[in-house]
């Protein structure tokens, strides 16, 4: 049966792609602002929630979306356009807190993989709430699910990587043992041959 027990490269290797998947949250949330700013009507999955929903309401709320948007509701008071513009700027504040979880994640600086952990399960709760569980949704909350996954085993990869001995001691163990396996090829070779050369003197 072979051992499943993690090796450091696989845990290392868990712990960096939770990073980078950061940097494809951050980029896809920019992108679809872009797009809502433009009002191109896409949006891209892999994005935050958030930031999206609470830049396209006060785009409505302050009159910023195309004219179909407000067809057939009669006269509307819109609110000042600097509750858009301040919603947009933390909007594009959270795209960047992102990216610096992941850049300062690095290293094995925990705090800060764990910081977007919880940013990130805050979005999924708001996703949830907002939308609910729908079928238009379920590409949407399979995709921040799986976030979430690689977040949480980023997480477990290092504190599984700090109860590992150092490389250095690994290392030194492993000549050890690759020393006595060897001792022990010697010792056994010795003592066939010693037990050919009494079958010889029998048999003279």
């Amino acid at each position: 049966m072979k051992n499943k027990t993690p090796t450091r490269p696989m845990l290392e290797y868990k712990y960096t792609s939770a990073g980078k998947n950061l940097y494809l949250v951050a980029a896809f949330t920019a992108i679809n602002l872009v797009l809502l700013l433009t009002n191109m009507n896409r949006y891209f999955l892999f994005s935050a929630s958030i930031p999206y929903v609470f830049t396209s309401l006060t785009m409505y709320l302050c009159g910023m979306m195309p004219a179909e948007y407000y067809e057939g509701m009669g006269p509307l008071e819109f609110l000042p356009a600097n509750l858009f513009y301040a919603a947009l700027a933390i909007s594009i504040l959270s795209v960047v807190l992102y990216v610096l979880c992941g850049i300062l994640s690095r290293k094995h600086r925990i705090g800060w993989l764990i910081a977007a952990l919880v940013l990130f399960s805050l979005d999924t709760v708001f996703m949830v709430l907002s939308y609910g569980i729908d079928v238009s949704m379920i590409m949407d909350i399979v995709f921040h699910i799986w976030v979430l996954v690689i977040l949480i085993q980023g997480v477990s990869a290092h504190y599984k990587l700090k109860k590992m001995p150092p490389e250095e001691i690994v290392a030194e163990a492993e000549v050890v043992d690759e020393v006595a396996d060897q001792a022990e090829s010697v010792a056994e070779a010795i003592e066939t041959e010693a037990t050919h050369d009494e079958d010889e003197s029998v048999n003279n």
